[in-house]
């Protein structure tokens, strides 16, 4: 079950193009749960087509990208396959082919389920390899009620092959965008009402192992993704103060204000005379003692959210900062371009117990540099910005 052809001599000593109709192998193992051979019939392998085709300006095609059926891969009784692609199809020919797919190298391979949970291999390739292992995960995830919220629990994936030990991430996905995401290596896996608001959300966990395999003239990038079924979690939502309020930079408004309106679609925070702004102001339709604030999907040059608050636009109080931002080289997958979080932070910023009532609320950033100094950091683009608090009057 395993390729074993000669590759032509110009290959081996430095490369050249295959014919259209060349052979291209995929071989692989496919495991249950508990480790034995796959016996849950066949798998599917799924390529990235555009679903909205439009103009890109250069004589090409821009749009949204969703992975759907191409063909069927079945294993044998011992979990092992073997599949023949061609050249052309993963584009090893070197000529142009009309084609449908966002990219000729990019593939998933996913394991059959109901339960609304994913398990599948995400990977790239143009010669013959041999993909990692492909195994069933039960996670059982569950929430247990805690601090007012919910902890998520799961049990762990199994190791298997040369797979790396995975990432875990609490994922609370909505329609437009993601509600809020957490790294379990960086933050406890909880979520309380804020995060939800009145979003119309899926809670997922997701478990994802990045790696390479690396041949003579040919390197295999993959993904091995085990992502949970939804997970009803024990409270709703809560909808912020924030709702609605205006907002603006230190140049003129946004009207209406993208950032408060519920939708959670990415917003790039920029004007004519700010492209980079350094600080992001809402006006509340009321004033509000705030206890949290939740900034959604931020991406920007910074370490430290710095929150703050005004009665009058003029003078302004600290009200809390946040954690140092993490770095952005543990990721989850994902291929929905509206929804890839890569370059964005999903910030809890508790405020002090001690703060005033206000109307107004600054966002600003902060870089820390190595001296031990800071300089003005800048925003780029968000998603949401949720103030929750109590009235100004007790």
């Amino acid at each position: 079950m395993r390729p074993s052809r000669l590759l032509p001599l110009c290959l081996v000593l430095g490369g050249c193009a295959l014919e259209p109709d060349d052979p291209i192998y995929l071989s692989g193992t496919v495991l249950e749960a508990d480790g034995a051979p796959w016996r849950g019939g066949p798998l599917t392998l799924m390529r990235p087509r555009i679903v909205d085709p439009q103009p890109d300006g250069y004589g090409g095609v821009t749009g949204t990208a969703r992975y759907e059926p191409w063909a069927e891969v079945v294993p044998d009784a011992e979990g092992l396959f073997l599949q023949s692609l061609t050249a052309r199809d993963v584009g090893a020919d070197g000529l142009e082919h009309p084609h449908p797919w966002t990219d000729v190298t990019a593939f998933q391979l996913h394991l059959p389920r109901t339960d609304g949970g994913r398990d599948f291999l995400w990977f790239q390739v143009t010669l013959d390899a041999d993909l990692p292992p492909l195994r069933a995960w039960e996670g059982r995830v569950r929430a247990v009620e805690a601090q007012g919220g919910a902890r998520l629990e799961w049990d762990a994936v199994v190791p298997t092959g040369d797979l790396q030990a995975p990432e875990y991430f609490v994922r609370v996905q909505g329609e437009a965008g993601l509600a809020w995401q957490v790294h379990a290596g960086s933050a406890e896996p909880w979520v309380g009402p804020w995060m939800l608001e009145d979003f119309a959300v899926q809670t997922r966990v997701q478990a994802v192992s990045k790696g390479t395999r690396v041949w003579f003239k040919n390197t295999l990038f993959y993904n091995a993704v085990g992502e949970s079924p939804p997970v009803p979690l024990p409270f709703a939502g809560q909808v912020p103060a924030s709702r609605g309020a205006g907002c603006a930079l230190a140049s003129g408004p946004f009207e209406p204000c993208p950032l408060t309106d519920g939708k959670l679609e990415r917003f790039r925070v920029s004007t004519e005379e700010e492209p980079l702004p350094k600080a992001l102001f809402l006006a509340l339709k009321e004033p509000v003692r705030p206890q949290r604030v939740l900034v959604r999907g931020l991406a920007g040059f910074g370490d430290v959210l710095h929150v703050e608050g005004s009665v009058d636009g003029e003078t302004w109080v600290p009200l809390g900062d946040s954690p140092l931002v993490q770095e952005f080289n543990k990721v989850p997958y994902e291929e929905d371009p509206a929804v890839r979080s890569d370059d964005e932070q999903y910030l809890d910023v508790p405020v002090r117990a001690d703060a005033p009532a206000v109307g107004r609320i600054r966002l600003r950033m902060t870089n820390v540099l190595s001296d031990g100094t800071s300089m003005a950091g800048q925003f780029s683009s968000l998603r949401e910005v949720s103030v929750f608090g109590g009235p100004a009057i007790d």
